[in-house]
């Protein structure tokens, strides 16, 4: 094989991994936990940035930011742990399903107050992304805060 054939077929290898290329390469683990303190920081700012575009389009970052903010989480965990991460399909709001991480993290408060949260995290464009939960996707789309006596799913 001459050297100009065997750099075209270098070249296309290459461009057929380049797919991969596009998958996270940070760990979902980390990731899930660094999401769960900025909520639990409420850090609505920065978390919004971590959301899924599908996500973020229904609920720009202002609107979301002071929705979220109307109802912060009153206190802030002791303790972060990841205890899982395992491959799921997941529903997202506007129905679709797609391959997630689901991350469970336990979440240890103070007065021994312990909950597991699993986190969806999507790949997109080569990170990992947050998803809502689908109810308060609905609530996004349709221009109400979720939480709110508006929301389809009242906190």
């Amino acid at each position: 094989m001459t050297r100009l054939a065997l750099a075209a077929v270098l070249v296309v290898a290459a461009a057929g991994c380049g797919s991969s290329s596009s998958a996270p390469s940070a760990e979902p683990g980390s990731v899930a936990i660094r999401i769960v303190q900025r909520i639990t920081h409420n850090d609505y700012v920065h978390v919004w940035d971590e959301l899924l575009s599908a996500d973020r389009d229904v609920a720009p970052r202002k609107e979301y930011v002071a929705c979220e903010s109307s109802h912060p989480v009153g206190v802030v965990p002791r303790a972060l742990k990841v205890l899982k991460v395992r491959d799921e399909s997941v529903g997202l709001g506007n129905g679709k399903f797609v391959p997630s991480k689901a991350v469970d993290v336990r979440i240890t408060f103070g007065g021994g107050l312990v909950i597991t949260h699993t986190v969806h995290l999507v790949a997109e464009s080569g990170k990992w992304r947050f998803i809502l939960p689908p109810w308060r996707y609905r609530d996004y789309r349709a221009d109400r805060c979720p939480g709110t006596e508006a929301s389809a799913n009242p906190a």
